[in-house]
């Protein structure tokens, strides 16, 4: 089981009417710095030019400058950030991903995220598409980038020129008379790990054809095991494995007493007219991750609640035994405070787990933690 955090980009990660709605870069940067130093595995930032967490009139900080500030201030740590296809085009994520390769010295992940806030998609001058085609989209962009960095033999400039374009724009498009393939500085087998966000069939199969890792929102048990089960079996198909990462909001404490009390906190100070917006962005979305979500469920972004590790610090490591027997390989958590919590999380839950049953790769043993040597 690997654990990272999330970088909190947006402010604070809860609807709530006493949570900071503005992005701190200083404190994402000390966030980093500590996680590192805990032992946790990664760090993610998620990508949004609209605060998806409390509204449009707030801040943002953009993922890839932050995670390019991050690999220069960090040494080992494993670094992955979301992706819109659409928003950049495959060949400027290459050029991204290649120089904060470069700069991080360790491989970087990439999350596929197809996008769900229509508004998002108009300010910034990008073709909205019915879910169908934004998962469209987003093949043709993987294949795109498996391209750059995987050159066809036999393909043309013009061909490579035109499925980029196609990646881009999501309709068949491109010129057949370009002369130039773009080169890069990556070494072989360079390409980086993918992570497809998403709950519905074309997600599932779409990381089982193209991606390495499917990162779901919290849900019920019932429908997280049908979601890890339909994954796996699809990538066994293809002859390929697949890992699964879930969103989860921590919160521990001594004693369940205390987290009940805190959560029933949380809860009570939910921001009705924030969670009232974006429920109407989620429904006009189409997405399946949004479906039949309850107000409280909502108060969280990611549905972070749903996957259980609210309780005492025993109920969470026992909580996360039962994950990782579901399949469940990585946790990505939010934390109301990340210079604190995550310390306690490290300390209470993580490392009594990992002194017990947890066995690292020969990579972990050997210092590296990037996403992509840490094993699946």
């Amino acid at each position: 089981m690997q654990f990272g955090v999330w970088l909190p980009v947006y402010g604070g990660w809860l609807r709530v009417t006493d949570q900071s709605a503005e992005p701190d870069v200083a404190n994402c940067l000390d966030i980093a710095k500590h996680a590192e130093g805990l032992g946790f595995d990664f760090l993610y930032a998620s990508e949004n030019l609209l605060n998806c967490i409390h509204g449009p009139e707030q801040a943002v900080a953009d993922a890839w400058s932050m995670l390019s500030a991050v690999a220069a201030t960090t040494e080992s740590i494993g670094l992955c950030g979301a992706i819109k296809p659409g928003f950049r085009s495959p060949i400027l994520v290459a050029r991204m991903l290649d120089t904060l390769t470069k700069i991080a010295r360790r491989p970087v992940a990439m999350n596929i995220v197809c996008g769900w806030w229509k508004t998002e998609f108009d300010v910034s001058g990008v073709d909205w598409l019915d879910h169908r085609r934004r998962y469209d989209r987003a093949e043709a962009f993987l294949r795109s980038i498996d391209s750059l960095f995987h050159p066809p033999v036999g393909m043309s400039t013009g061909e490579l020129a035109a499925r980029i374009a196609t990646a881009s724009s999501g309709e068949q498009s491109g010129s057949e008379d370009t002369e130039i393939i773009p080169t890069f500085g990556f070494r072989e087998g360079a390409m980086p790990e993918v992570w497809v966000a998403g709950h519905s069939d074309r997600a599932v199969n779409l990381v089982a054809e193209r991606g390495d890792c499917l990162f779901v929102n919290g849900m019920n048990d019932d429908d997280l095991v049908q979601q890890i089960q339909a994954v796996r079996r699809e990538a066994s198909k293809r002859g390929r494995e697949v890992s699964i990462a879930a969103n989860a909001y921590v919160l521990g404490a001594e004693s369940s007493d205390e987290a009940k009390r805190r959560a029933a906190d949380v809860v009570s100070k939910r921001n009705i007219d924030t969670i009232a917006f974006f429920r109407g962005v989620m429904d006009q979305s189409g997405g399946a991750a949004w479906a039949d979500l309850e107000e409280e469920q909502m108060v969280d972004s990611n549905a972070g609640f749903e996957l259980g590790l609210v309780g005492s610090f025993e109920e969470i490591q026992a909580r996360i035994g039962d994950l990782a027997e579901m399949g469940i390989n990585r946790i990505i958590c939010q934390f109301d405070d990340p210079m604190r919590d995550a310390e306690l999380f490290m300390k209470r839950v993580v490392r009594p787990l990992r002194s017990g049953w947890w066995n690292p790769s020969p990579a972990t043993e050997a210092g590296s933690n990037s996403i992509r040597n840490l094993g699946m």
